[in-house]
């Protein structure tokens, strides 16, 4: 049991609700929605733990509710309740990408039982996650991490129409502070930049990564070029402010950043409409190959930065 852990509600019956808050009381912190729109909004703004959701609900049911959440929240288990017990109904609410079916009226010795089953395996689910996609160096995000959550912004920002910026920073003349400090120093240098540049970075939805070797990625959700140049220039001038000595280094005397931005608007595949219900049939990551194009302007707009002098922001 999570006494901590964030469990969300869905059902458009009061008493219902009131049955589940009484079922789950003192299992962590209970959140409520009466529809699917309102489900979503919530999940958007603070991801729970685990969801219990309506099947039979007006407007957006619990079937396309669970579909567009398997879409920007697969980690996030799905326990269907509803009154009906019918085997084609359980079916499709796995298709749906459900990971239990509970049936009304509901034993609440069961749902407590199956809740915690699900809270520890989520709990599990997360700790394998975080260490696979973490970098062991400096304990940010690794490449991996950043592949998935772009495929999971890069779908958000097709639907609601919002922007996505991208930030690559290089450690300027890192070959040459290695070669002359060693190996050892360098990880110590790579560390301390990671940890100032991720202090930088605490949105939701935003990351910070190791892209390779002495190179870095911040992936910005819902931000404007301005907006990403500004957050870009803040990182330049702490890392500069650090005043980490490089006695290598043909900028300054200190290690210094250079950084690249890049801004885009992704766009819905031909045919779709940003409040159509998902299907099954629908692809989680339509046009997600365009994505190498906002990552080929922020790195040309990284090699602008070298070329004009380092130590510097450029947009592309």
């Amino acid at each position: 049991m999570q006494p901590d852990a964030k469990i969300l509600i869905v059902d458009d019956e009061p008493s219902a609700i009131q049955m589940m808050r009484k079922t789950l009381k003192g299992m962590g912190e209970l959140r409520y929605a009466t529809g699917g729109r309102e489900a979503l909004d919530l999940v958007a703004s603070e991801p729970p733990d685990l969801i219990l959701l309506d099947a039979n609900m007006p407007g957006m049911d619990g079937y396309a509710t669970c579909l567009a959440l398997q879409m920007d929240y697969p980690d996030i288990p799905v326990v269907f309740v509803t009154a009906s017990g019918d085997f084609a109904d359980e079916i499709r609410a796995l298709e749906a990408g459900a990971s239990d079916f509970i049936t009304k009226p509901i034993n609440p010795p069961v749902v407590r039982a199956r809740v915690s089953m699900h809270l520890k395996l989520k709990a599990q689910s997360d700790l394998l996650r975080n260490l696979s996609h973490r970098d062991p160096l400096t304990g940010i995000a690794n490449r991996r991490a950043l592949d998935e959550r772009l495929v999971q912004e890069w779908r958000r920002a097709q639907r609601h129409h919002h922007p996505l910026a991208l930030l690559m920073i290089d450690i300027d003349h890192f070959k040459g502070y290695n070669d002359h400090y060693g190996h050892i120093q360098g990880d110590d240098c790579l560390a301390r930049v990671a940890e100032a540049i991720a202090g930088l970075v605490n949105r939701a939805g935003d990351l910070v990564a190791r892209y390779g070797g002495e190179e870095f990625a911040v992936l910005l959700a819902h931000t404007r070029l301005h907006e990403a140049q500004t957050l870009a220039e803040r990182i330049r001038a702490t890392i500069e402010a650090l005043a980490i000595p490089h006695a290598a280094s043909s900028t300054g005397p200190a290690v210094t950043l250079s950084i690249g931005v890049a801004e885009c608007q992704p766009a819905l595949p031909r045919g779709e409409k940003p409040t159509s219900a998902p299907t099954a049939a629908a692809p989680r990551d339509p046009g997600i190959h365009l994505a190498k194009d906002l990552f080929d302007r922020a790195d040309q707009a990284l090699y602008a930065a070298k070329q004009a002098g380092r130590n510097r922001v450029r947009g592309g």
